[in-house]
């Protein structure tokens, strides 16, 4: 696995663990004092949103991405490889248009300090907006990486370990 894919699925982990750490503590807060801790779940929200766009590029590299091969697998080599190419362009356009329309979102919230509403305090959201965008930036650079290198030279972490 890429350097690059290591990070983003070392940063997705973590957002997984601070999630337990956090529902935990906000459960324990409930059953012991009886109130609820301000922006858990919103944090909760937005920490998850994250460890989600934060893992596309290492799944796509490890091709652990869940795929319908029932007619795939019934072509014949040649034709299997165009339908592959086909989905892989498909994919590109359409994660290219998603991440142009994700830089938009995070620069329109940075610039009016986006705040998530009903907390006592502003918690802002461009951060996580900025995240979604390289998340989606991570895993459109994965896509044409896949798009461009021959079936099987790619390398996942079960290669590294024999």
């Amino acid at each position: 696995m890429t350097i690059r894919n290591r990070i983003s699925a070392t940063i997705g982990s973590m957002l997984i663990f601070l999630i337990m750490i956090l529902l935990v503590v906000e459960v324990v807060s409930r059953f012991a004092f009886g109130a609820s801790i301000e922006g858990v779940i919103e944090i909760v929200g937005i920490f998850l949103a994250l460890s989600v766009f934060a893992g596309f590029s290492p799944c796509e590299e490890a091709k652990q991405h869940v795929s319908a091969q029932l007619v795939v697998q019934r072509l014949p080599a040649r034709a299997a490889r165009i339908v592959k190419i086909c989905v892989y362009v498909l994919a590109v356009i359409t994660v290219a248009a998603m991440s142009w329309q994700t830089a938009l979102n995070f620069f329109d919230s940075y610039s009016i300090r986006e705040a998530l509403p009903g907390a006592s305090f502003q918690m802002p959201v461009y951060w996580a907006k900025g995240g979604v965008f390289v998340g989606f930036v991570l895993f459109l650079v994965q896509l044409i990486i896949s798009l461009l290198r021959p079936e099987g030279k790619s390398k996942t972490i079960t290669d590294e370990r024999r």
